[in-house]
């Protein structure tokens, strides 16, 4: 009985992201996020997925794996998606879940508690990053990673940073949890508040879209 209820929920969980990301209609996209428990609200889902959707062979760039991972993998079928994460037990558990996501680890060697004095160092520029990811320029990124929730996690100073120097020009960059204030600050001043298009909140975390539409640093 275990072993058939677990079967059960897990055909369901995958049964219900292969639903929406064939089909993302908010009714397809609102099963989905139940059935796996993801944070992000329907509505702000459905307007990241319609981004993708109308990038012609999207190159996705995802800073965090969880829940919705193997959505983002599957509803990008015909681009490229790739995931960084800091999380050794969340890489595991995603990977296990979905075999064929490209996941990298990374290495932030950050703490939120030291946003002021980073958001004008050099060290923002220090991480190790693949050669895959580096070399192109992405067409969507979305930020919901490393953890930023209470000083002595990593926050996400650099993965914000970074996906200004990643974003090709004409690119849209998601940020999600922009009601807390280092998300606030770095998005505004990397990302430039002249590119937010929309912020669409929510109980479990706002979320902005930056759509680059000249230089980050012109």
């Amino acid at each position: 009985m275990i072993i058939s209820n677990f079967l059960n929920n897990h055909n369901s969980r995958w049964m219900s992201i292969e639903l929406a990301a064939n089909s993302p209609t908010e009714q397809n996209i609102s099963l989905m996020k139940k059935t796996n428990k993801i944070i992000l609200s329907t509505r702000q889902l459905k307007f990241i997925s319609k981004t993708i959707i109308n990038k012609e062979k999207c190159k996705l760039l995802v800073f965090g794996v969880g829940n919705d991972s193997g959505y983002w993998h599957k509803l990008n079928r015909h681009g490229v998606t790739v995931f960084l994460e800091d999380n050794e037990k969340w890489i595991e558990k995603v990977k296990k879940r979905h075999k064929s996501i490209k996941v990298y680890k990374v290495d932030y060697k950050t703490k939120r508690k030291d946003w002021k004095e980073l958001l004008d160092s050099p060290d923002l520029e220090k991480i190790k990053l693949p050669d895959k990811v580096v070399n192109k320029k992405w067409d969507v990124i979305l930020v919901d990673a490393p953890e930023g929730w209470s000083d002595n996690k990593p926050g996400r100073m650099k993965s914000i940073f970074l996906s200004s120097k990643l974003v090709k020009i004409s690119g849209d960059v998601f940020v999600h949890d922009c009601n807390r204030q280092v998300e606030d600050i770095y998005s505004n001043k990397f990302l430039k508040k002249r590119n937010l298009k929309i912020e669409i909140k929510s109980f479990f975390g706002n979320l902005r879209h930056y759509q680059i539409n000249r230089t980050l640093y012109g």
